[in-house]
């Protein structure tokens, strides 16, 4: 890791950078990826499965919606199953891929070079353009172009701001509350306006510096990366002595000091001073010297995705220890998520025995005695349906005969409401034999939308020994 390229000037004000479009291989796939990125960021929330939309994160009623399964504030072991697998997973795709998170897939780089900078390009002209426009003292043309861009720009982030959160409201709600009154929901009017700011600043102005100031993932780089981590990388022995420099070698490299790899970064690095932390894995460098070495009739690659070892000519390791470690409790994290959303029930049961007596003593009407529980039911709908609930009174189990008495059943309940139920089980104290116990299933049907489903709850039943 050397230091950076960037330098502060004497008035210690922001040095402004003015990208050249790249163009070439990674250029055309990187399009494409932020397209489609950005298009399922805008559609996600107007995406409805069963009613609801694709993503909802609604926390006022602890209710998260994604992709028709409905979620709760109990559901904490999936919130956790989640943070693992994208967190290990990242770790797992830099140790391998360097910092392909933050040239591919970031928001920040996405939002910048998939939005804002083809505005740009689009109202002040490529980067030679724009850098003259920055330069020059302010006049007519000045002020209209940047009227012009910022209005664009602020238009773009409200777009943006409001799409986030809908992914908290809801489009539907969002939408009625934008075209209300801001007084009756002034709360949110500000909090989307304040967002809509940050957006706008952070994208329209600050740009790369988030990336080089305030992001911690480039300085953990420097952690997770190793020798044999693909990195977007300058193959200095092929490319030194660069033409022009001063030296007394006949021979010179592949580098032709064009400079075009300076001119195409957003972060305004020179990658062949090696692996620098403001490097971001955008890939830019790489398809302009290839467009150098194609034009010059020299092999491509000089810039390239490429190992610290495989640069010195040697193997390069992927898969070790650590890379397996990661690999591995990334896998258990995606495993268990699944577990959890498979297993998980559309209903979830609590039985618990009543507070008083564990049990009470009745007799019939042929003096035979009968052993009375009570227990409280309580039910939780946790799918995205209202369903009706009710227990299936069956006379006979085992050749005996056992009635359960559920006054307040069946019960309709809503999605992610609880409802709160007492039952009592009257049996023959035959049915305990010469034990203090015996176990019971007790059998609950859910009904929604025509689809009915049975859940089976085991219980004891105590008595007198």
């Amino acid at each position: 890791m050397v230091e950076s390229t960037q330098k502060v000037p004497e008035d210690g004000l922001r040095i402004n950078l003015f990208p050249m479009a790249a163009h070439g291989f990674f250029r055309k796939y990187r399009d494409l990826s932020q397209w489609v990125l950005i298009a399922v960021f805008i559609a996600l929330p107007w995406i409805k499965i069963n009613g609801l939309p694709a993503i909802l994160i609604n926390l006022p009623d602890r209710r998260f919606t994604f992709f028709g399964l409905s979620f709760w504030g109990h559901d904490a072991p999936l919130l956790f199953f989640v943070l693992a697998s994208f967190s290990l997973g990242l770790l797992l795709a830099t140790s391998i891929w360097g910092r392909v998170w933050c040239g591919w897939a970031c928001p920040q780089t996405i939002t910048i070079d998939g939005i804002f900078r083809r505005i740009e390009t689009l109202v002040e002209g490529n980067y030679i353009a724009r850098k003259k426009l920055h330069e020059k003292p302010f006049d007519n043309e000045k002020i209209v172009k940047g009227a012009i861009k910022w209005l664009l720009f602020l238009t773009v982030s409200i777009i943006l701001s409001h799409t986030f959160f809908a992914y908290f409201t809801g489009p539907g709600k969002l939408l009625s509350m934008a075209l209300g009154s801001p007084s009756k929901n002034l709360t949110i009017f500000l909090i989307v306006n304040t967002t809509t700011l940050t957006i706008l600043l952070n994208f329209g102005w600050f740009k790369e510096r988030f990336c080089t100031i305030i992001c911690p993932y480039g300085r953990l780089q420097s952690v997770l990366t190793d020798e044999d981590s693909l990195v977007v990388a300058y193959d200095e022995e092929r490319g030194e002595p660069r033409k022009g420099s001063n030296t007394k070698s006949e021979e010179m490299g592949d580098c032709i000091n064009c400079f075009k790899c300076v001119a195409v970064c957003p972060t305004g690095i020179d990658i062949r001073r090696g692996i620098q932390m403001e490097c971001i894995a955008c890939t830019s460098c790489i398809d302009a010297c290839n467009e150098i070495m194609r034009i010059t009739k020299k092999p491509k690659g000089l810039i390239r995705y490429e190992s610290e070892n495989g640069l010195k000519g040697e193997k390069t390791v992927f898969w070790k220890m650590k890379t397996n470690i990661y690999l591995g409790l990334t896998l258990l994290s995606v495993i268990g998520l699944f577990l959890f959303i498979f297993n998980r029930s559309g209903l979830d049961i609590t039985v618990l025995r009543a507070h008083e007596n564990p049990y009470q003593i009745l007799k019939t009407s042929n003096e035979k005695t009968l052993i009375a529980n009570h227990f409280t039911l309580n039910l939780k709908n946790q799918s995205s349906l209202k369903m009706e609930v009710d227990i299936i009174r069956v006379e006979k189990v085992e050749g005996t005969e056992i009635e359960i008495i559920a006054a307040t059943l069946p019960v309709t309940i809503l999605p992610g409401k609880s409802k709160k139920n007492h039952i009592f089980i009257k049996f023959l104290k035959s049915m305990l034999e010469k034990r203090s116990h015996h176990k019971f299933q007790l059998q609950i049907t859910t009904k929604s939308k025509d689809i009915t489903q049975k859940y089976i709850k085991e219980i004891s039943l105590v008595g007198p020994i």
